[in-house]
Parts: structure tokens; C-alpha cells; sequence
């Protein structure tokens, strides 16, 4: 798996919480970053990022998916410089 597939992987999946309003604060996210003038694909970007932190997390730790760490990353995330 190449880190295309990799990347495609995570985007795809912000996009299906985004849709999915699963969990409620990837749509949150989304809208927040949009309101604040992000592009889509800076959004989508974004958002990534903090599902890739919490993957790794879980990897490093052995531990599973902590969908509240995950949400508490997505609140986090700063809006783009203008």
C-alpha cells in the first residue's frame, strides 16, 4: 500500500463522518473550518491530520480507536490563516 492509497484511505473516511454525521463533530469540523475559509480540501486536510494522530496513537498503543480522543482532536483543530 502506497501512501496515495494511504491518504485517499483517511480522506474518504473523514468524508463518510462528514456525510454520516458520525461523530457529529467531523460534520462540526467541517462547517466550522468552511465558516472560517478553509477550501474543502484544507478541511478535508485538516481533518485528516487528526484522524492520522489518532490511528497512530492507537497503533503505537495497542489500544482501540478512541472515538472521544478523536472528537476532542477534530474540536481542536485551528481554523487556517486567512
Amino acid at each position: 500500500m502506497n501512501d496515495k492509497t494511504v491518504v485517499d484511505a483517511m480522506l474518504d473516511t473523514v468524508l463518510k463522518q462528514i456525510n454520516a454525521n458520525d461523530p457529529p463533530e467531523a460534520r462540526e469540523a467541517y462547517d466550522r473550518l468552511i465558516d472560517a475559509g478553509a477550501s474543502n480540501n484544507q478541511a478535508l486536510q485538516l481533518m485528516a491530520a487528526a484522524l492520522r494522530v489518532e490511528m497512530a496513537r492507537m497503533l503505537a498503543d495497542a489500544t482501540p480507536f478512541d472515538n472521544a480522543r478523536y472528537s476532542a482532536l477534530l474540536v481542536k483543530i485551528p481554523s487556517p490563516a486567512a
